[in-house]
């Protein structure tokens, strides 16, 4: 036995270190070094944190690289309660249809096929005639030839064995089953305007004090100090941008305060967050050219909505819009667009962020995020009819376009912030993850922090089942504190797949492989999130490590696949890994992630990305560049500074798509209902009688917003420390037009205030950054409401005997038409409250984190008659209305969010003053 012992264990290192030769072909002298270091390194992670062996493999002749008759997978043959067909490799697919719905050809797999030395140099050649381990060679490799380069994404595990009862299954659909089954997905737009306020003083705090936030804060969790001392000095924030001392102190106003901020603002906007209309006419080409979409339009901001939208269309029209608007639906336009800001979805404690890698890693947390989502960044259009095939293939998978280059062998990168260097970092990730590491491996340390975390749940009984938790949002700061990732290998690693650049389109992305990444990953994004604040070559760009991960595991996505990891690898410390029951996992986005297709070069791609400069003549030739390509897709990335490029940009995109948008101020009318002139009937299709019924309805929607903004909002919370938060909130909620009076009602429950029980609880969270405290203007009033009391009682309290109300009309559907609005009610109270956990108090606070439409309020009956209503929308009713909050454990927790006086509300005269944490 130990003879045998020996000699596999030998036999092992020589198929790692011939393995290793494949991979790394330096000098002798320096592979060999690091070799022997790599290997030490190996041995000690291996019996400190590794659960599954190193990828050191067995060797053999390299062949189809599909499962052999004697693997452990087994082709399903349960069905699954759709009754879409079910297909096993190999598939032929029959339903091919029509030149705007048919899908890309596909090369034939050919296995034997090396890479040409022309599409992956850095590498060396593998023939079909060399002895390697299996695993260094792609599975199903298809040729790239020079004028065809698709490829479709494995769909099968590499090594089936050690996936033993890991069944895995895949759909076909029809164009039509596609349009059906995803016509609704979500399109998620990332948008910023660098001249909105809020957002350019988060940037110069940023910008001048962000390494003493970081201290304080760091200090605070460390040191378990409430209050971090080198943060504040008197009450006044230590650190502050030179532009904005000069306009504190006592003869100093919240007015002087807020304009130079809003001047810092107008002169201080850099290329990547100007203003030049991108987001209004990547909408119009959106709504122009992909008609059939319906689904939800979300903007992600830092907290602005943008100004072109119209405010009673985007409020009233989903609701209120009567026949003639609710039809328009079918045609593609979206009757409402929803601003979420960011911090709404970015981890507690790590909002003050300019990192859009960052950023984007949380993006799929919007809330009830359909299982496919696009990502669109504003300056992305779409250039021609797009059919639901030109996003998913036959399977379902969604299709990734990228640039034709493929990228070098990987590299950790420096400090520094180059992309380039950002690139290849990803790829060193990628190439361990997928390459190096075995698709059963899973790190001890994961687990170990799992069961600290209480991640992990089983139920009981016979047909025990196993969960994993998605991590909360909450716990991404202490997970950052706490632990750490796995470090990757300094040494550059050479990929076994071709991986390429990725092109500026709009992605198409399985939501459920970024609920993988979150938590098989949780470690790292938590790791990046808390360290880096800006962009860094160290981040993960998460385009390149989505496709990355679904050409090569789309199965990993799914809910069941972790937590069958993790029982995998317990039976096998308990000697039983045989008896594994079976695991099936459906590729259909809904459990595992379609098989995606990949379009790679620019005529394959049919992207186009160009960027506009400072000088006019060679912005023209990007002009013309697309308009004789005519892409399906094309970007314009700034890269200019100048008045003229920018208004050359707006004439050139309102060229192309020159139609507003129905939630346009001023939008445009409805399909085939052109204008009318002075002199005819008819205009462009559409009748004087149908033009003057629009403009009627228009007017109505208009007059009726206008006055449910003038009615009073109510704010109920359960700690005083939420008032402000919840006053300046108001401005995003209703996107700036409200100008009732406020009233806000502390909830008077025995506890201690929230700053007590964090001291007393231990509370290790700080919000160091510095923002001014609340001084409210006469509209604005707070007092004390009794514990347990209703909405309805808070809200008759609060309106007295004030009478009237605004009447909804008619075409208000849901059970809404001849309700009389009184007022709104936005119930922010703390459930549970006192808070008696450290846990607790992170959900202690919370305040709207969106534009608000009708919608998204249920109407709660105030009396006298039955029909008189407030409109409330509260924390309780998050999920279902599918409403986003922003949660902290104290006012400067969500003044991170809210940072900037709101002059609807608050006396600008005042002198400016703090708020401490």
């Amino acid at each position: 036995m130990l003879v045998c012992a020996c000699v596999r264990y030998l036999a092992v290192l020589q198929g790692f270190e011939d393995s290793q030769r494949l991979t790394f072909a330096d000098e002798p002298t320096s592979r060999d070094n690091f070799i022997a270091k790599w290997m030490k390194e190996m041995a000690a992670r291996r019996e400190q944190k590794w659960t599954s062996s190193p990828p050191a493999t067995a060797h053999g002749m390299v062949g189809t690289g599909k499962p052999t008759a004697s693997s452990t997978t087994t082709t399903p043959t349960a069905a699954p309660s759709s009754p879409l067909p079910i297909v096993t490799r190999p598939v032929t697919t029959s339903d091919k249809g029509t030149p705007t719905t048919s899908y890309p050809e596909r090369d034939k797999p050919n296995p034997e096929a090396p890479l040409s030395p022309t599409d992956f140099p850095e590498a060396t050649p593998f023939t079909a005639t060399t002895t390697v381990d299996l695993r260094t060679v792609r599975p199903d490799m298809y040729k790239l030839g020079h004028t065809q380069h698709t490829d479709y994404a494995e769909c099968d595990p590499e090594e089936p064995h050690l996936l033993p009862g890991l069944q895995i299954q895949r759909r076909t659909f029809t164009p039509a089953e596609l349009l059906e089954r995803f016509g609704d997905t979500d399109i998620i737009y990332s948008f910023v305007n660098g001249s909105e306020a809020n957002h350019q003083y988060r940037k110069q705090i940023h910008r001048v004090c962000m390494q003493a936030i970081l201290d304080a804060e760091s200090n605070a969790f460390h040191a378990s100090v409430l209050a971090p001392v080198s943060a504040y000095h008197n009450d006044a924030p230590r650190c502050l941008p030179d532009s904005l001392w000069r306009h504190i102190g006592p003869e100093k106003t919240v007015a002087d305060f807020v304009g130079a901020v809003e001047a810092a603002a107008r002169h201080g906007v850099d290329n990547r967050d100007r203003e030049t209309d991108e987001l209004r006419h990547s909408l119009r080409s959106v709504e122009q050219h992909v008609r059939w979409h319906r689904g939800r339009v979300v903007m992600v901001s830092p907290g602005h909505h943008p100004t072109w939208v119209d405010g009673a269309k985007n409020f009233l029209a989903g609701m209120c819009g009567g026949a003639r608007v609710q039809a328009l639906r079918s045609s593609g336009t979206h009757l409402r667009v929803t601003t979420v800001h960011q911090d709404a979805v970015m981890p507690y404690g790590m909002r003050l962020t300019v990192d859009s890698h960052v950023i984007e890693q949380h993006l799929w947390r919007v809330r009830n995020m359909t299982p496919v989502h696009v990502y669109m960044n504003d300056d992305y259009f779409v250039n021609r009819d797009a059919a639901i095939t030109d996003l998913f293939n036959e399977y379902g998978g969604t299709i990734v376009r990228t640039e034709r280059g493929i990228i070098a062998a990987g590299a950790v990168a420096d400090r520094s912030a180059s992309w380039a260097k950002g690139v290849l970092h990803t790829q060193q990730f990628n190439i361990m993850e997928l390459d190096v590491l075995r698709e059963d491996y899973l790190p001890e340390a994961l687990v170990a922090m799992w069961d600290s975390l209480k991640r992990v749940n089983r139920s009981a009984g016979a047909a025990a089942v196993t969960a994993i938790s998605v991590p909360p949002l909450d716990e991404a700061v202490d997970v950052a504190h706490q632990y750490e990732p796995d470090p990757l290998p300094g040494k550059s690693l050479i990929p076994r797949r071709p991986r390429r650049y990725t092109t500026h389109a709009p992605f198409v992305y399985c939501t459920n492989m970024f609920r993988f990444f979150e938590t098989r990953y949780e470690r790292e994004f938590a790791a990046t999130a808390l360290r880096h604040r800006s962009r860094k070559a160290r981040d993960l760009f998460i385009p390149f490590v989505y496709n990355a991960f679904i050409m090569a595991r789309p199965w990993q996505a799914s809910p069941k696949f972790l937590p069958y990891l993790l029982e995998l690898h317990r039976s096998r410390r308990q000697g039983r890994a045989d008896a594994m029951p079976p695991t099936e996992i459906v590729l259909d986005n809904v459990d595992g992630c379609g098989p995606a297709s990949l379009l790679s070069g620019a005529t394959e791609s049919d992207c186009v990305f160009a960027k506009f400069l400072n000088d006019l003549t060679l912005n023209e030739a990007v002009v013309e560049r697309v308009r004789q390509v005519n892409p399906l897709y094309f970007n314009i990335n700034a890269g200019f500074s100048s008045a003229e490029a920018a208004d050359q940009l707006r004439r050139f995109l309102h060229g192309k798509f020159p139609t507003p948008v129905y939630l346009e101020v001023g939008g445009a009318p409805p399909p085939g209902e052109g204008l009318v002139d002075g002199a005819g009937e008819v205009v462009g299709g559409r009748t004087r009688a149908a033009g003057a019924a629009a403009a009627a309805e228009e007017e109505a929607l208009s007059r009726l917003f206008g006055d449910l903004m003038a009615l009073p909002v109510v704010g109920v919370v359960s700690y005083e420390e939420g008032v402000c938060p919840l006053v300046r909130s108001l401005a995003l909620a209703f996107a700036g037009h409200h100008r009732g009076g406020v009233r806000v009602s502390v909830e008077q429950h025995g506890g201690a205030a929230l700053r007590e029980a964090r001291a007393a609880l231990g509370h290790r969270v700080v919000s160091a950054m510095p923002a001014p405290a609340c001084a409210y203007k006469e509209q604005v009033s707070v007092d004390p409401a009794a514990r347990g009391e209703s909405v309805a009682e808070i809200a008759r309290r609060a309106m007295g005997e004030m009478r009237g109300g605004v009447e909804l009309p008619s075409t208000c559907g849901a059970g809404g038409a001849g309700l009389r609005v009184r007022g709104f009610v936005v119930d922010a109270r703390t459930r549970g409250a006192p808070v008696r956990s450290a846990a607790a108090l992170r959900d202690a606070l919370a305040v709207p984190a969106q534009t608000l439409s009708l919608e998204d309020f249920r109407a709660v009956a105030v009396g006298p008659s039955e029909g008189d209503v407030v409109l409330v929308v509260s924390r309780e009713d998050a999920e279902a209305k599918a409403v986003h909050w922003v949660n902290g454990a104290s006012e400067s927790d969500l003044l991170v969010t809210y940072p900037l006086p709101v002059e609807a509300y608050e006396d600008m005269g005042a002198e400016v003053r703090w708020s401490v944490p």
